[in-house]
């Protein structure tokens, strides 16, 4: 067998390994997990609500439905071969953080709220928020104008050089933002992570939607004169 039929193998079985492991998991411990687990918290990361253990394998399936059809979506779209490497190692990133997210909400399920004395739900939501936009981040630096994950913007808005930039500015902004903002948004306590929330929200989410703007109306502008 050749060494890069290796390696596609191996790619392969990580990714599926990855993308399966947390539903054989919950599966497994499903019977000793409790009947009844935390489903809401208030805003200092108190549990206000619990609900039927079933909530826990939403997220397990949901990963394994996506890990199961998105080959089959998308691998038909792949333009070059750096731009499958891209998408394997970006889609990996996600995978790895939904894991996170699963796992950690098993142990939740089973601690309930012993946990919350050392970790704040909310903590754990900024950390999430981090993890998706630090995988956004990767891809935009490295996407091309046909890669399934970009922003679709028609070329009478914006040209390749300006979408390009855009892109790698935007990939930089998300990276850089999530790299500061997850220790900020694991360490933080009580109202002070609301803040932080609220804080990610706007840095990391609404401000590239004035950044993409800004780029497309200087690219009109350039284009009217």
């Amino acid at each position: 067998m050749q060494i890069k039929d290796k390696k596609l193998i191996l790619k392969k079985s990580l990714y599926y390994l990855f993308g399966f492991l947390p539903l054989i998991i919950t599966l497994f411990i499903y019977p000793h997990i409790p009947k009844h687990v935390p489903s809401h918290y208030t805003a200092v990361g108190e549990i206000a609500n619990w609900n039927s253990r079933e909530q826990i394998l939403i997220i397990p399936f949901l990963l394994a439905i996506f890990t199961y059809f998105k080959p089959k979506i998308f691998v038909e779209n792949f333009k070059s071969k750096s731009e499958e490497k891209v998408s394997f190692y970006s889609t990996m990133l996600f995978i790895l953080s939904i894991d996170l997210l699963s796992m950690l909400e098993l142990f939740t399920s089973f601690t309930g709220e012993d946990f919350l004395d050392k970790f704040n739900f909310y903590n754990l939501l900024s950390c999430i928020i981090c993890f998706i936009f630090i995988f956004l981040g990767y891809t935009f630096s490295n996407c091309t104008r046909n890669s399934t994950f970009s922003i679709k913007i028609p070329m009478h808005l914006m040209d390749n050089d300006v979408w390009k930039k855009m892109h790698s500015n935007l990939g930089a902004y998300f990276i850089s933002s999530s790299i500061v903002f997850l220790p900020i948004g694991a360490i933080c306590e009580n109202h002070y992570i609301v803040f932080i929330l609220i804080l990610e929200i706007l840095f990391i989410i609404v401000v590239p939607i004035f950044v993409i703007y800004f780029y497309i109306r200087k690219h009109l502008k350039h284009k009217n004169f």
